[in-house]
């Protein structure tokens, strides 16, 4: 029996792995699947996958890491250089001080722009980075092949780095589409790579130096069960969450408090248009809570009918951040998406799973009743990368005021199909293929691999 290890230390790999994956690499019978998640969510994980043959879950504790891992993680955002980053360092997230923005731009654009000296900071991380932490599970297990599901999470670098040690076979798979250009270098290369489009496949070669033989295309294994799995019929899913049958719904999702503290103004847009008539009457909002923020709901006591939605599974009085999205969550948000007729967002990944749907998107793109420099504001989040080419594709409407994000509403409640084909463009590009079969291209890719 061959033993693969797979990784789950993100709260959004779970439903991934769920999605399909694990199902298509069970088929192969004398394989063993160990899956290293964090070991305060090693009792949620047993439930989850547990009881599957010949699978294993092994809670690991991120203490277990020296502090010289940290530093490599801190320095490897330093070095990217990407409009994501540059814009970022600039913001209201980013620097305090000038001279430390003009420092860390130096860096990244005279250093960070170069493969060598990419190679370079890989070869130091890699050679100093610290005593073998994962040695005692490679020796019990012997893996045939290392899977990594985050290659940026520090400890999958650090597994993929001990697995390169033990010339064992690496997999590393990107987990969302702003990854390679807004998240740090990619501190580790792994000898193949999964990512979700032709677009991140660029982005693989261009920022983690990757040679094109060695990415893979696959889709987006947790957008499988959006194609695969039936709908709950729409009066058991109004009932689940609490809105009235009759009315129509509007999927409200938050900045979060990590990116602006304005969603109650905006919510206060929408609920007066619907009081004085702008939106019509028969118009109700459910806002769906971020799955790793928190939003401040007590400004939004006033507006008792909105409906909160709060996905993601709790571990006791940790924050938000160490939510699990489950498989549950992730067909209650296909459920969401199905039945709401328009969604308000800000500029994220939401607009992808949105256009799954074929359903209209309003981005939020101005700073509530507030009025903000470019880098305080929400401004310079739709001049990212993955942003800026989202919005290049279209198939959204970006409000840049009140009044537009109330017309736009309108508009798409009066005529759904207003932008129908540029939401196809975002489902060819961003999905790549929507075809249900995205987990079961991961695996064969990973089977391939270890059968050699």
């Amino acid at each position: 029996m061959r033993t693969i290890f797979i990784t789950s230390f993100h709260g959004l790999i779970s439903r991934v792995l769920q999605s399909g994956i694990l199902d298509f690499l069970q088929e192969k019978k004398d394989l063993r699947i160990v899956i290293l998640v964090p070991d305060f969510k090693k009792d949620y994980f047993l439930e989850k996958f547990g009881k599957r043959e010949n699978v294993i879950i092994e809670g690991i504790d991120d203490k277990v890491l020296l502090r010289r891992a940290y530093i490599f993680h801190k320095l490897s955002f330093v070095l990217l250089d990407t409009k994501t980053m540059r814009l970022t360092r600039r913001s209201f997230r980013g620097y305090k001080h000038s001279y430390e923005i003009i420092m860390a731009q130096f860096i990244a654009s005279f250093f960070g722009r170069w493969k060598f000296v990419r190679n370079i900071f890989r070869k130091i991380n890699y050679y100093f980075s610290g005593k073998p932490v994962f040695a005692s599970y490679f020796d019990k297990y012997k893996p045939a092949l290392v899977f990594s599901a985050d290659i940026k999470h520090v400890l999958d670098t650090q597994l993929v780095i001990e697995a390169k040690k033990r010339k064992i076979f690496t997999i590393g798979m990107v987990r969302s589409w702003d990854y390679l250009t807004g998240k740090g270098m990619v501190r580790v290369v792994p000898d193949k790579m999964i990512v979700h489009n032709e677009t991140i496949k660029k982005e693989a070669i261009k920022y983690v130096d990757m040679m094109e033989e060695n990415v893979f295309v696959s889709g987006l294994p947790h957008f499988d069960p959006y194609i695969n799995e039936k709908r709950k019929s729409k009066e058991i899913f109004f009932k689940k969450i609490g809105v009235n049958y009759d009315k129509r719904l509007l999927l409200y999702i938050p900045w979060g408090d990590k990116f602006a503290d304005t969603d109650w103004q905006f919510l206060r847009m929408i609920c007066d248009a619907i009081e004085n008539g702008r939106l019509p009457s028969n118009l109700q909002v459910l806002m769906r809570m971020p799955p790793g923020d928190t939003v401040n709901l007590e400004k939004l006591k006033q507006y008792k009918e909105v409906v909160i939605d709060s996905p993601g599974v709790v571990f006791g009085e940790r924050g938000r951040k160490a939510n699990e999205m489950s498989y549950d969550d992730l067909l209650h948000l296909a459920d969401l998406l199905h039945y709401s007729e328009v969604v308000v967002a800000p500029p994220s990944t939401l607009a992808i799973d949105a256009a799954a749907f074929d359903r209209p998107v309003v981005l939020m793109a101005f700073d509530g009743e507030n009025k903000k420099k470019y880098y305080e504001g929400v401004g310079h989040y739709y001049d990212f990368d993955h942003i800026s080419n989202l919005v290049k594709i279209g198939g959204q409407k970006l409000a840049r005021n009140k009044k537009e994000l109330i017309d736009y509403i309108n508009d798409y409640l009066k005529n759904p199909s207003l932008d129908k084909e540029s939401r196809k463009r975002v489902v060819n590009e961003q999905c790549w293929k929507l075809d249900g079969k995205s987990s079961q291209r991961v695996a064969d890719f990973i089977l391939f691999f270890l059968s050699r």
